[in-house]
C-alpha cells in the first residue's frame, strides 16, 4: 500500500515537471461526477504535458446555476474553485447530463411543459458561469464546453438506480437520448455564440442501428456513467484537439 502511494506520488510529481518544462496548460475542469472521466485521463497520462485538476460536484445541474440555493451548491463549489486555481489557464465546464436524465424531466412534469422547452434556462446558467468566468479580469482563460454524454440506461435497469429521482422518471432511454442531442445542439450554438470551443462524443458513442449508445461503452447495466476504459482516449483526444 506504501508502495502504491508512493508511486503515485513520483507519477504526479513528474507530470508536474513534465508540465513546466514543456508549458503545458493548466486545466481546471468544472462539472458534476461525468467529468471524473478527465481525472482518469490525467492519471493514465493521457493528457501531458498539461496539468488538470476536476471540481467534481455530484448531481449538478446547468438548470441549477441560474440561482445560489441549488442543493448541490454548484454556484458556490464552481465560483469556489476558479478563485482556488485562479492560475489556471483553461476552464472547461462538462454539465447537462443531470439536467437531461432527469431534472428537466421533474420540472417539465412540475410546470406541465416539455422537457425541451426548459433546455434554454439550463443553458442560461452555463451562461452565467462563463460569465462570472470572464468577468475576472487579472487572468485571460480558454474555456471549452462539453456536451452531455448519451443515456446509458436501459429501459430495464432504470428501476435499479440509486438516485430516487432517476428512478422516478418514466421516459424511455431513446427519449432521453433525443433529449441529449437536442441539448448538445443548442450547446453547441451557445458556445459558437459566445465563442468558445466545444466538444461532445456523441458521434464516436452512438450506435446508428439503435440511435442510442453502443454497447461498449455502458460500464454496467444500472451505471449511468460511460466506461472510463472505453472512452478515455476518445475524451482525452477531444481535449487536446481543443486547447
Amino acid at each position: 500500500m506504501r508502495f502504491g502511494r508512493y508511486g503515485k506520488s513520483l507519477k504526479k510529481r513528474w507530470r508536474g515537471l513534465q508540465n513546466r518544462l514543456l508549458q503545458g496548460r493548466r486545466i481546471l475542469v468544472l462539472g458534476d461526477s461525468h467529468s471524473g472521466v478527465f481525472e482518469y485521463c490525467f492519471d493514465h497520462g493521457l493528457l501531458a504535458p498539461h496539468w488538470l485538476n476536476c471540481e467534481i460536484v455530484a448531481g449538478a445541474t446547468a438548470y441549477g446555476l441560474n440561482g445560489d440555493t441549488a442543493a448541490t451548491q454548484g454556484w458556490q463549489k464552481f465560483t469556489a474553485a476558479l478563485r482556488r486555481f485562479a492560475d489556471y489557464d483553461v476552464v472547461v465546464i462538462m454539465l447537462g447530463e443531470c439536467d437531461c436524465s432527469f431534472a428537466l424531466w421533474k420540472k417539465a412534469e412540475r410546470l406541465n411543459v416539455t422537457p425541451a422547452s426548459l433546455i434554454d434556462h439550463s443553458l442560461a446558467g452555463i451562461r452565467r458561469l462563463v460569465s462570472r468566468i470572464r468577468d475576472d479580469m487579472s487572468r485571460e482563460r480558454k474555456v471549452i464546453l462539453v456536451g452531455a454524454i448519451l443515456p446509458t440506461v436501459s429501459d430495464a435497469a432504470a428501476a435499479t438506480q440509486e438516485n430516487l429521482p432517476r428512478r422516478e422518471i418514466a421516459a424511455s432511454q431513446q427519449a432521453r437520448t433525443r433529449l441529449v442531442l437536442e441539448f448538445n445542439e443548442q450547446l453547441n450554438h451557445l458556445a459558437s455564440e459566445l465563442d468558445l470551443a466545444y466538444f461532445d462524443l456523441t458521434a464516436e458513442v452512438l450506435d446508428e442501428t439503435s440511435g442510442q449508445i453502443h454497447q461498449r461503452f455502458i460500464s454496467a447495466a444500472g451505471d449511468h456513467h460511460l466506461s472510463h476504459p472505453a472512452s478515455a482516449v476518445l475524451w482525452s483526444s477531444k481535449l487536446l484537439a481543443s486547447l
